[in-house]
């Protein structure tokens, strides 16, 4: 059997289920969210494992940033579950008072979730998360650019999860390009720009629904007037988690002039204080995921000058913490979101030019601010379109299930995390129900149209006036 046919053959396996009305009722669902709750009990010291063999991340970053994410998604989903599947109910006209309208929650179908590598779990199973409570049969692919992390997916997801009705499927490029030749009745993609543009135009062929959660070049502002040294701890520290290797993570940084110096002498001091004077020999810092991606960093290091860090090792695919100056607004470093641990730093006197500067790119994921000015934030919250504005911090937006995330143009379609999740893998049905009585009153929409007031009558009573 081919690799299309085997594809195809779960398929339609999972269709049989999803039509069986298995997956539709609460009982069944909350069932499997209690299995995904078990199942990361008991994968965590391997996935621990596999994720330090990948990237060399310490088990309490992984357990942080990634683990517990995911647990804390599932929980939440497990608590609010009955009431996202209820009915929601809005209000009718006079027209309509004594009709019943209503949006009915059901699952899309059977789907596909397409995870990536740099937070295995989270990015693969919290989307899985939403299918489950939307009512959904999926078909689930890790990345295959983590291979240790996606072999201990692959062999509790099958442990634990009903497999007439959820499926994971490892493989690379090959499989990726089958998976997509399928119809399905929505993707859900992690990963980059360039990827999800060949996902899109799949979907597309099939009038499919999308999920993207892209990346992009995530802009942080320093103001002057703000706590630097506390700016400073968080920038370093959402830049430097997983070795930068974070959609979310700060890209670039304008600070005004007044303090850049300052800026630049603090995150020095800070990545000192969370790595040591020598990052290498920290088991905090990770490494990058492998050597195409090694490459492409270093490379971006020419691109400007460089004020701390810079050393690399292609043995072990380690690059400092590294802060580059004066670089150059037409190199990789400053037009190719980096995904890594390096970060230019740029000054500005006026901040008119810092924001025209970021509305002429691309639109990013996120959108960093640090000041206790008022005025500026609503600025940047008004005149910068982002997937997110985050105020003071990095990253921890993230951390809030009631905050939907994703991106907007290139950074992303679509949104999840919380009841975001479980919206994108259903479609709001909107119901009217109308008793079958009182047809006297229904008679006013009926021809013959030989009583024009009863018509006026009617659609006066029917449609909202504009305010003159």
């Amino acid at each position: 059997m081919s690799l299309a046919e085997e594809l195809n053959k779960i398929r339609d396996e999972l269709q049989t289920s999803f039509d069986s009305g298995v997956t539709m009722p609460y009982e069944y669902r909350i069932g499997q969210l209690k299995k995904c709750a078990a199942m990361i009990k008991a994968m965590e010291k391997e996935y621990f494992e596999a994720v330090q063999k990948d990237m060399k991340k310490h088990p309490a970053e992984t357990n942080g940033t990634d683990l517990k994410f995911t647990e804390s998604d599932l929980g939440y989903a497990m608590k609010h579950l009955k009431g996202w599947m209820a009915d929601q109910y809005v209000k009718t006209d006079i027209v309509n008072k004594l009709d019943y309208a209503y949006q009915h929650p059901e699952p899309k179908g059977v789907v596909l979730v397409i995870g990536t590598w740099n937070y295995p779990l989270q990015c693969t199973m919290v989307p899985l998360i939403g299918a489950i409570c939307a009512g959904c049969c999926a078909v689930v692919k890790p990345s295959e650019v983590a291979p240790s992390s996606s072999a201990v997916m692959k062999k509790y997801f099958d442990l634990f999860l009903d497999p007439l009705c959820y499926r994971t499927v490892e493989g690379g490029v090959d499989t990726a390009k089958a998976l997509l030749t399928i119809t399905w009745d929505h993707i859900f993609f992690t990963g980059s720009v360039s990827v999800g543009k060949i996902v899109a135009k799949a979907a597309a062929e099939n009038l499919t629904p999308v999920t993207l959660e892209l990346g992009g070049k995530c802009p942080v502002i320093v103001d002057e007037n703000t706590n630097i040294d506390t700016a400073a701890k968080r920038i370093i520290w959402g830049k430097c988690v997983n070795a930068g290797q974070t959609c979310i993570a700060p890209d670039y940084v304008y600070c005004h002039k007044k303090q850049i110096a300052t800026l630049i002498e603090k995150m020095k001091s800070h990545i000192a204080d969370m790595y040591g004077e020598d990052p290498q020999q920290s088991d905090c810092f990770a490494r990058i995921i492998n050597k195409t991606h090694f490459n492409r960093l270093k490379s971006l290091l020419s691109d400007g000058t460089i004020a701390v860090g810079g050393t690399t090792d292609e043995d072990t695919h380690y690059i400092a913490p590294t802060i580059i100056t004066n670089p150059v607004l037409d190199s990789k470093l400053m037009t190719d979101e980096i995904f890594g641990p390096i970060l230019p730093i740029l000054e500005y006197e006026d901040v008119q030019s810092v924001l025209k500067y970021i509305r002429s790119k691309q639109k990013p994921l996120v959108c960093y601010v640090f000041s206790n000015n008022a005025k500026l934030i609503d600025q940047v919250k008004k005149r910068v379109s982002a997937g997110t504005l985050d105020v003071n911090d990095c990253l921890m937006h993230m951390m809030v299930p009631t905050l939907p995330f994703g991106g907007v143009g290139h950074s992303g379609i679509g949104k999840y995390h919380g009841k975001a999740t479980f919206d994108e893998f259903t479609h709001h049905k909107s119901v009217l129900h109308k008793p079958i009585g009182m047809e006297s009153v229904n008679n006013l929409r009926y021809p013959p149209y030989d009583a024009e007031w009863k018509q006026n009558l009617m659609y006066s009573l029917a449609y909202y006036k504009p305010s003159m």
